[in-house]
């Protein structure tokens, strides 16, 4: 016993001054590393990792390797349509951990290999079903957070970055722009813009957070790796930091790539066949029970406990936990549902309405321009208008709207999303409503205040549900109109 478990932290043997590498599956079987092709080409190009136990996805995947995933069938990621976003070589956001997994079972069944993920039968904090790891399968999966550290370092043990200790900006985007339009890399950058680590991995600090297979609190949480163009200081970049967020929820900043396990030698074809139409029952965005919604007073303590506790496992990475902004301290999230609240009961909007548009438009501030001016709703915001100057605090129609603090962003969208075109607009569907709110089709911001509804109260809200009157899910004084 004692020998295979050494044998798992590797065994080096000298021979003809060389070295050869050895480890033990966990089914005891032996694996000669130099035996293993160096990178294995199916979906997209994975590289071995040294010590053999493992292959990765050489970048994170790209929308162009997720559009394979959509033609097979697969649901496409929530920001698809957003022209920014899906760009061949950017990495797909919008994916929850759920979707992640799913790619990865797809990924396995294309190729022949058992796939990772089962069904508990149970499910999460925030109601949706709870998948588990078979590790004995030799599919594809999610990297374990070890995994993705182990990897993100290339070999530079003990160092703070991917390349050394001292940060350079140039080897990883992240939010340096701090609200003001600059550089080539203002949202994603394309996987191959940064060179790689000493593996020949790209990516791996900066650009997206990473999901990974492990609980940052199970039930609640999964851990997040990497750091992101949303990150506004590179601590968040270093390759020990950790963030999490529930495994229901997607991001503009949040991807994933794929590791394989090696289980045996002859499973390992560098260039496997693709089956395209292998059998999959695709992953649709599951969602918590309607059956029976939260009845709770919308400016009652059980509430804004609720509510806090939304916040605080969705959008960790929220700007306004991090730093101080203008005149805006740093708050928790406590204080954040708190005060949504308070100035959501002084204007007679339902506090979830705030929230989804806060977590359309800005990830809940956790990306964009407009957290950086306490304006995470995007309220009087367009990114065309920053050619014209820095925001001011006065409304402009030339420039875009700022600030001093988040409660005079939420009074000013409050009382702007009470005049009367929008009480017009809310007689009919949500649908309906965006369009005159938006301007134009905008399917993911309809999902994503969709989905907060869901989750926090599980509210059913939807573009067409209800069909009409769905001011009645937007004002609390909807039935005095």
């Amino acid at each position: 016993m004692l020998i295979n478990r050494l044998l798992k932290l590797f065994i080096f043997l000298i021979v003809f001054g060389g070295l050869i590498y050895f480890f033990v599956t966990e089914s005891n079987k032996e694996i000669e590393v130099s035996k293993l092709p160096t990178a294995i080409y199916g979906v997209k190009k994975m590289v071995l990792v040294p010590n053999g136990a493992f292959y990765v996805d050489e970048t994170p995947v790209t929308y162009e390797d997720f559009q394979k995933y959509v033609e097979a069938g697969g649901t496409k990621s929530r920001y698809w349509e957003y022209e920014t976003y899906n760009q061949p070589e950017n990495p797909v956001t919008g994916v929850d951990w759920y979707q992640a997994i799913d790619f990865c079972d797809w990924r396995s069944k294309i190729e022949g290999l058992s796939p990772a993920y089962k069904l508990t039968g149970q499910l999460d904090a925030w109601g949706y079903p709870l998948w588990e790891l078979d590790s004995s399968a030799n599919g594809y999966r999610l990297p374990t957070e070890a995994e993705f550290e182990y990897t993100a370092r290339g070999g530079l043990e003990g160092k703070s970055f991917p390349w050394g200790d001292e940060f350079d900006p140039l080897f990883a985007n992240y939010d340096d722009e701090r609200g003001i339009m600059k550089g080539e890399w203002w949202r994603l950058s394309k996987v191959k813009d940064t060179p790689p680590n000493n593996y020949g991995l790209y990516g791996m600090s900066g650009n997206i957070w990473h999901w990974t297979n492990d609980w940052y609190t199970f039930g609640h949480t999964k851990v997040l790796k990497g750091g992101s163009w949303g990150s506004i200081d590179p601590i968040y970049l270093r390759t020990s930091e950790r963030s999490y967020t529930a495994p229901s929820n997607y991001n503009y900043d949040i991807g994933f790539r794929c590791i394989r396990p090696v289980k045996d030698h002859q499973s390992i074809n560098p260039t496997p066949t693709l089956n395209l139409k292998v059998p999959h029952k695709f992953y649709q965005y599951q969602t918590a029970h309607y059956e029976n919604p939260i009845q709770v007073d919308l400016y009652g303590e059980e509430f804004i406990n609720r509510l806090s506790q939304f916040i605080a496992e969705y959008y960790p990475n929220s700007i306004y936990f991090q730093t101080k902004i203008d005149e805006q301290e740093i708050i928790t999230p406590k204080q954040m549902a708190e005060l949504i609240v308070e100035v959501t009961k002084e204007c007679n909007i339902h506090p979830l309405f705030l929230v989804g548009i806060m977590a359309a438009e800005s990830g809940f501030g956790s990306v964009s321009f407009p957290r950086w001016y306490n304006n995470p709703m995007a309220y009087h915001w367009e990114n065309r208008l920053m050619k014209n100057g820095l925001p001011v605090y006065e409304e402009n129609p030339n420039r875009n709207q700022k600030f001093k603090n988040l409660r005079d962003g939420f009074i000013a969208f409050c009382q702007g999303i009470r005049r009367d075109i929008y009480f017009e607009a809310a007689k009919e569907s949500l649908d309906a409503f965006h369009l005159i709110y938006v301007g134009y089709r905008a399917d993911e911001w309809m999902n994503t205040i969709s989905k907060v509804y869901k989750d926090v109260l599980g509210i059913r809200l939807e573009p067409n549900y209800p069909s009409e009157n769905v001011g009645k899910l937007i004002y609390t004084d909807w039935l005095t109109f």
